[in-house]
């Protein structure tokens, strides 16, 4: 398909080319092979691919991800930060509510943490990295630390998703399928057995008494189906009540080693990126606690308050329960050879890999259960619906 790139060069103004590539992947690539710097990509006269590509690239521009992408990639040019901003915003061609504050801010003489904070798109790990960098003035660093804690945490995100995609679609198609027989099929099915005089067999009984008792009571089971799907809803926007399930599924005994690894590790990686960005570890505590659900973020401030009390920290962390056997090892390791954000990191990955692999297994179980309940229940359903159709039948003859 044909693309059009806007890039720069060094120091030299934007610029627009027209080319051919297989996917807008592709053309990223080559631009980058060629030394540009990419701000944007959009595919032309593509067809229907082309439109979704364009609308994906619209999408992303307004991501705080690409942005720092793009920021990175244009200082690595050798621009300043204002010839970067400025640059950024000539490539958009209008008014952005991302860059033109950040801009202004900085003409001002703010500095980038300032103007960062400033604005609320901006998430406090990138702010606290952007800060260590002004005194070390190594901001290309700072920006690849929080990319790459961007990618990992996606990757592992992204992993969890796929992996659980399946089994939640299975069950929510055979769910639908099996409610569509009991609620729709099932009480036309009975009319036919209702006004039949005679002992019926025992599977057209059960029909008649099923579509009796939706007559009688169905509004309330409708009501509670809609209320589950209201449950569900409010489970994926509210923020409050989506803590109060974590912290339940956290207290039970199936799920409360898991989901605690998955959240620890999280926290983990985001901490040890802090110290590595020369943050000190208390106040790397403080901003990454963030990334805990709210049902952890109790530990995590006992783990800075341990730290400010001066408890080293694998004691800290052991004193507030928020320390896996693992990670109390490596942490004694990480003090004694004083690169305790390596080994935070590391710590991470390690219970990434672990959550990932766990999850997986038990998918691999999880997906033919689903599958012989849903079997089940819809051949128990059809059977029950069909059986006194083939009884009659065989009266007859």
């Amino acid at each position: 398909m044909q693309v059009e790139a806007t890039v720069v060069q060094g120091r030299a103004a934007p610029q627009t080319l027209t080319f051919h590539a297989a996917t807008i992947e592709d053309a990223r690539r080559r631009m980058h092979n060629e030394g540009y710097a990419v701000l944007s990509v959009r595919p032309i006269n593509a067809g229907w691919r082309g439109l979704l590509d364009a609308q994906a690239v619209a999408r992303s521009k307004l991501d705080v991800d690409l942005f720092v992408e793009q920021l990175r990639d244009l200082l690595a040019a050798g621009l300043s930060l204002v010839e970067a901003l400025s640059t950024l915003r000539l490539a958009s061609g209008q008014t952005s509510p991302l860059l033109d504050p950040l801009a202004e801010r900085l003409r001002g003489g703010e500095r980038l943490s300032q103007a960062l904070e400033a604005e609320p798109a901006f998430p406090a790990l990138l702010v606290a990295l952007v800060r260590s960098s002004e005194l070390t003035s190594d901001l290309e660093q700072a920006l690849n630390r929080f990319l790459d804690h961007r990618r990992k945490a996606a990757e592992l995100r992204e992993k969890v998703i796929s992996v659980a995609i399946y089994p939640m679609l299975l069950t929510g198609v055979g769910t639908a399928v099996l409610l569509f027989l009991l609620l729709y099929v099932m009480p036309r099915f009975a009319r036919v057995f209702e006004g039949m005089t005679g002992a019926l067999p025992w599977s057209a009984r059960v029909m008649v008494w099923w579509a009796q008792w939706l007559g009688n009571y169905g509004s309330v089971l409708y009501l509670a189906l809609a209320l589950s799907i209201v449950g569900a809803f409010a489970l994926v926007v509210i923020p409050a009540l989506r803590a109060r399930v974590v912290q339940r599924l956290l207290d039970t005994n199936l799920m409360r080693h898991r989901l605690r690894t998955y959240f620890l590790a999280r926290w983990y990686r985001g901490t040890g990126m802090l110290v590595d960005g020369g943050i000190p570890l208390a106040d790397a505590l403080s901003l990454s606690g963030g990334l805990l659900p709210l049902a952890l973020q109790s530990g995590a401030l006992a783990v800075q308050r341990a730290v400010r009390d001066g408890y080293s920290p694998s004691a800290a962390h052991a004193r507030a329960g928020m320390l896996t056997p693992v990670a109390e090892q490596l942490l004694l390791a990480g003090e004694r050879t004083g690169e305790l954000g390596t080994v935070l990191t590391r710590i991470a990955h390690f219970h990434e890999v672990g959550v990932s692999r766990s999850l997986e297994r038990a998918m691999r179980i999880l997906e033919p259960l689903v599958m012989v309940f849903i079997g089940v229940g819809v051949g128990a359903v059809v059977v029950l619906m069909y059986l006194p159709i083939f009884e009659l039948a065989a009266a007859i003859q």
